[in-house]
C-alpha cells in the first residue's frame, strides 16, 4: 500500500448525477428509524450511468493496481467502497445499518480493488469510537472518526506496515493489525508475489543498480520495493518495533481457529473453492472447481441433473465435511456414508485465498469420522421437504456454527418463523424485516410489524398475520429467518456476514414468478453468503451468472461426474435451456403436439401423395389454434420460411432435426 494523492484525478462524472443522488439520500434519512432501517437507499440507477466513468478514473488514479495490496488489475478492476453502503461492520461483528449509504456515490470514498481484498473487506470498516453522524460530508467524517483501515489517501500507509524479505506484511500500529487481518494482506499468492519484489530489488541493488523503476508509482508492490531500499540502506526493523506479526489466518486449521480465535473465524471466512468425493454414498471418484469469484460477493453454485444423479448426495457430502467430524458423528454411522463395496472413503473441501484444506474420513471398520472436528464455516443446509413448524428436526443438541441435519431427514421441520422474531430485539428485528421485504415479492409499501406476539404484513389499514401466507411464502419465509438467527448470532448486520447455505430443491413451494426472482432476492439479501442448491426447474436459473451451473450426471466408468462446460445461461430463454445441455429435452412441446409437428414437416415434403393439401391445411389451422406456429406474424413468418427449409431438406433426404429450428 503506498499514499495516493486522491486529487490527482478530478471528478470523472457529471455532478448532476451525485446532487440529484443526495437529494434522494436526504429523503431516505428522513424516514422514520422503523420505516428506515426496512430499506435500503437505492443506488442502481445512477451508478449504472456513472460505472464505466469511476472504473477509468480509479484506473488512472491508483496506477492501475489494487489500493490495498497493489496486485495490478489488468485483469479486472473491483470498485470498493471505503466506507461501505450499508451495515459497516467492526470486527467484532457490531454494525450500524445505517452507515454509509450517502457517501455510495461520493468519488472520494471510491477505491479501486483487486477480487481477493474485496471479498475479504466486505462491509467492514471498523472505527474506534462513534461513527459520524448520517448525511455528513465525507471530508468531515474522515476528521471526525479514527478509522482503523489505513487509508491509502488519507493516511501514510509507511508508517504502519512493514515489509519483510519473505513477502509478509507485519504490523507498526493497531490500525495496520486490523487492515492486514480485514483485508487478508499476508494470503499466500500476495506474499508470493511480494517477495519477488523484494527478492529482485535486492539483487539490484547489490550490483549497485537503479531501482527508480521498482519504487515508482506506477510499479506493482512498490511499497515492498521501498521497503528492500530503506533495509539496503538502513537495515531492517527492529522486532522490537512490531505490534504483531499479524500470523495469516489460512496458515491455521479450522480446528485452530475455532478453539482460540472468534474473531479470525469471523474475518477468515472465504467461500468454497473445490471439493473432492471418494467413496461416499454414491460418489466414487468425485471433483467439482466451484465458480470463481467474479467480484466481492459470494459465488452461487446450482446442480442440475436427473433424479439420482447424485445433487442431494453431493450437498450432504459438503455439508458434513463443512460442519466437522465432531457433528457428522451426531448424524451420520461412516458406515452409512461409504459406498457399497469401498472399505474407506473421505471429502475434501478447499477455500479462496486459504492454505489449509478441510477433510473428513470414514472407513467401513471404524465407529466415528475422523479429520477436521470442528465446523470451518458457519453452515446451514435444508432438505427438499422442508416445513415450518414447532419444531427442527434432529435432537436436542444444536451446535454453535452449524445447522445441517435437515439436509439428512426424508421430511425436516425449520423452527416456526414467527418464534425467533416476535421475540428478536428491535435492531435484529429491522435487520429481519429488510431481509424478507428484498426477498419476497410484495410491494414497497408494505410494512412488516409485530403485535402482541404476532407478526403482520401491513398495507395500509390491512394487515395479513404471517401464519396466513400460503405455503410457499411460509417455507421461503421459514428458511430465510433460520439463516438470519444463526448469522445475527455471530454478526449485526447482513452486509458482512458470511456463511455457506446448502438447499435442495430451491424452487420447491414456489409460484413461476418468485422462482425467476429467488436467486438475486437471496443473493441481494446476503452478498457475502454462499449459496449451493439444486434444481429442476430452468426458472430457478434466473439470477445466475455464466459459470455458476454444474450438471450432474451418470458416467459408466465413474459413476456421478459434474460438468461445468456448459453454454453461458445469461439471456438464454426459458424454453432454450430445456433443450439446452442443461436440461437435455429435445422439445419443449407435449407428445400430442410434437406428433402432429412431425406428420405436418412429412406432409410438407410429400405435397403429392393424396389427400396432403388436405391434411397440411387441417394440421397448420389445429397448431396455429395452440398458437405453436408462432406468438405473432413475424414469428408465423420466419417459421413458415423454416417449414419451407425443413421441407426441402426432408424431400433431399438429409438428416435435419426438425425441431432444430422450431425451437
Amino acid at each position: 500500500m503506498i499514499k495516493v494523492d486522491r486529487f490527482r484525478v478530478r471528478l470523472p462524472f457529471d455532478s448532476s448525477v451525485l446532487h440529484r443522488f443526495r437529494d434522494r439520500a436526504n429523503a431516505y434519512y428522513e424516514l422514520n428509524p422503523t420505516a428506515r432501517a426496512q430499506r435500503r437507499l437505492d443506488i442502481d440507477n445512477e451508478w449504472r450511468r456513472i460505472r464505466s466513468s469511476v472504473n477509468d478514473g480509479l484506473f488512472e488514479l491508483f496506477h492501475g493496481k489494487c489500493a490495498y495490496c497493489e496486485t495490478s488489475l489488468a485483469g479486472g478492476m473491483d470498485v470498493d467502497r471505503f466506507r461501505p453502503i450499508s451495515g459497516a461492520s467492526d470486527v467484532d461483528g457490531s454494525a450500524s445499518v445505517d452507515h454509509y449509504a450517502w457517501l455510495a456515490l461520493d468519488w472520494e470514498n471510491l477505491y479501486a480493488s483487486c477480487a481477493a481484498c474485496n471479498r475479504a473487506k466486505r462491509s467492514l470498516f471498523p472505527v474506534k469510537g462513534a461513527r459520524a453522524a448520517p448525511l455528513t460530508a465525507y471530508s468531515s467524517v474522515v476528521a471526525q472518526e479514527q478509522a482503523m483501515l489505513i487509508d491509502p489517501c488519507n493516511g501514510e500507509p509507511e508508517h504502519h506496515l512493514a515489509f519483510s524479505p519473505d513477502g509478509s506484511v507485519r504490523a507498526l500500529s493497531a490500525e495496520a493489525e486490523v487492515t492486514i487481518r480485514v483485508l487478508n494482506l499476508n494470503r499466500s499468492a500476495l506474499r508470493h508475489s511480494r517477495h519477488l519484489v523484494y527478492q529482485s530489488t535486492t539483487n539490484l541493488l547489490s550490483r549497485n543498480g537503479d531501482p527508480a523503476a521498482l519504487v515508482a508509482d506506477e510499479t506493482p508492490y512498490a511499497a515492498v520495493a521501498r521497503a528492500a531500499v530503506q533495509a539496503h540502506q538502513e537495515g531492517p526493523y527492529p522486532p522490537s518495533n512490531f505490534l504483531s506479526y499479524a500470523v495469516p489466518e489460512e496458515v491455521r486449521s479450522a480446528d485452530v481457529v475455532f478453539a482460540t480465535d472468534e474473531e479470525a473465524y469471523r474475518l477468515a471466512a472465504r467461500p468454497l473453492r473445490s471439493v473432492s468425493v471418494k467413496n461416499f454414498k454414491m460418489l466414487q471418484e468425485f471433483d467439482l472447481e466451484f465458480p470463481d469469484v467474479a467480484d466481492k460477493n459470494a459465488p452461487w453454485l446450482m446442480l442440475l441433473g436427473i433424479n439420482a444423479s447424485g445433487k442431494s448426495t453431493l450437498l450432504q457430502a459438503v455439508a458434513l465435511a463443512l460442519a466437522g467430524a465432531a457433528e457428522a458423528n451426531r448424524i451420520l454411522k461412516p458406515a452409512q456414508a461409504l459406498t457399497t463395496g469401498k472399505s474407506k472413503g473421505s471429502i475434501t473441501l478447499n477455500f479462496w485465498d486459504s492454505e489449509q484444506p478441510v477433510e473428513l474420513h470414514f472407513s467401513r471398520n471404524s465407529q466415528n469420522f475422523s479429520g477436521t472436528q470442528q465446523p470451518s464455516a458457519i453452515t446451514l443446509a435444508y432438505g427438499a421437504l422442508r416445513h415450518p413448524g414447532a419444531r427442527r428436526s434432529g435432537n436436542g443438541h444444536q451446535p454453535l456454527f452449524v445447522s445441517v441435519r435437515s439436509l439428512f431427514k426424508a421430511i425436516s421441520y425449520i423452527s416456526h418463523p414467527a418464534r425467533w422474531l416476535r421475540d428478536a430485539n428491535e435492531f435484529q428485528f429491522g435487520v429481519a424485516a429488510r431481509a424478507l421485504r428484498e426477498i419476497l415479492p410484495i410491494g414497497d409499501d408494505v410494512e412488516i410489524e409485530r403485535r402482541r406476539g404476532t407478526i403482520y404484513f401491513r398495507v395500509g389499514s390491512n394487515a395479513l398475520p404471517l401464519s396466513s401466507l400460503s405455503a410457499g411464502y411460509r417455507s421461503v419465509v421459514a428458511v430465510v429467518l433460520d439463516i438470519i438467527h444463526l448469522l445475527l448470532e455471530r454478526w449485526q448486520a447482513l452486509e458482512s456476514a458470511t456463511a455457506i447455505v446448502l438447499i435442495d430443491e430451491i424452487d420447491a413451494h414456489l409460484h413461476p414468478r418468485w422462482k425467476m426472482r429467488i436467486v438475486k432476492s437471496l443473493r441481494d439479501a446476503f452478498p457475502f453468503v454462499q449459496f449451493i442448491t439444486s434444481t429442476h426447474d430452468p426458472l430457478a436459473l434466473r439470477g445466475l451468472r455464466n459459470g455458476e451451473v454444474a450438471l450432474l450426471r451418470q458416467d459408466p466408468m465413474k459413476g456421478s461426474v459434474a460438468d461445468r462446460n456448459l453454454p453461458p445461461i445469461e439471456g438464454m430463454q426459458v424454453d432454450q435451456l430445456l433443450t439446452s445441455r442443461h436440461f437435455g429435452l429435445e422439445s419443449t412441446l407435449d407428445p400430442d403436439t410434437e406428433a402432429l409437428f412431425d406428420e405436418y414437416y412429412y406432409l410438407l415434403s410429400q405435397p403429392k401423395l393424396p389427400g396432403a393439401a388436405q391434411r397440411i391445411d387441417e394440421l397448420r389451422s389445429r397448431l396455429g389454434d395452440k398458437e405453436s406456429l408462432g406468438r405473432n406474424q413475424r414469428e408465423n413468418l420466419m417459421l413458415a420460411a423454416a417449414a419451407s427449409y425443413l421441407a426441402e431438406e426432408r424431400a433431399l433426404g438429409l438428416n435435419a432435426s426438425p425441431c432444430d429450428l422450431r425451437q
